[in-house]
């Protein structure tokens, strides 16, 4: 009796572990930071470009989309810089200038050097954000959404909270990530009750990241009784009603 009831326990133990987030996790112990991150550009993406300088005058021409009264009058009325399909924009003096594939701080210094090397500012500070930063999160969570951040930095966690987290028949040990690159395109899988989550390069999002938590195998079984069930009961019927039909027929048919 104790060792069946030792199992029980055992058991539901580990029916509760898999619905923990990073159990394995040291508690109170700092962990290094392995994952750097930095958003990376893409075609599509609307960038939000401000140069500072000690001197606003230099400036001034290079902030036509970003004018600060604008700014604290009415963020919408910015339309700051697409980045077309082939991957550039054009800046105020500049240019065009190729910048997909790069990260926003690439772009900063990227264009800090520029401003310096051309003579046009002689202390530029570049800010660089992304101003349609979204990923879409789609599966067992409670609101299957796209979810669109003020920013470019937004963790896996963060986006699964903004769908009022994931279902009881959700897999936090397999969750796929779907991210797309310049010109390609990666799937990778995380297993959110592990601590490695926290080092993984799909931990921050990126711009357009496809977040989808995939069901249990209950689920999944529930779903196809409840999907297919009713028809194979219709064809079982109707398979009913003709040979009922047929034999019917077949005795009418004798007399």
């Amino acid at each position: 009796m104790f060792a069946l009831l030792g199992a029980m326990v055992l058991t539901g133990c580990g029916t509760e572990q898999r619905y923990l987030y990073v159990e394995d996790a040291p508690h109170d112990t700092p962990m290094p930071i392995t994952n750097n991150y930095d958003a990376t550009i893409y075609p599509n993406d609307q960038l939000y470009i401000y140069v500072g300088s000690q001197s606003p005058s230099t400036v001034k021409a290079f902030n036509q989309e970003t004018n600060t009264d604008k700014v604290i009058r009415d963020r919408s009325a910015l339309k700051g810089y697409l980045v077309s399909q082939s991957g550039h924009i054009v800046f105020p003096i500049l240019g065009r200038i190729e910048v997909a594939g790069m990260t926003r701080s690439e772009l900063e210094r990227r264009l800090e050097t520029m401003l310096i090397d051309g003579q046009y500012v002689t202390d530029p500070v570049v800010t660089v954000n992304l101003m349609n930063f979204h990923v879409t999160v789609i599966g067992e969570v409670k609101q299957p959404r796209v979810v669109v951040a003020e920013g470019s930095r937004l963790t896996i966690f963060e986006a699964l909270a903004q769908c009022g987290d994931i279902t009881i028949d959700g897999l936090r040990t397999n969750v796929v990530v779907v991210r797309s690159g310049v010109n390609t395109q990666t799937v990778d899988t995380l297993d959110l009750t592990r601590k490695e989550v926290l080092s993984s390069p799909y931990y921050y999002l990126q711009q357009n990241d496809i977040v989808f938590v995939e069901p249990t195998e209950k689920k999944k079984k529930k779903a196809w009784r409840n999907e297919d069930w009713p028809k194979y009961l219709n064809i079982g019927a109707q398979s009913i009603r003709l040979a009922y039909s047929t034999i019917r027929y077949l005795q009418l048919s004798k007399r």
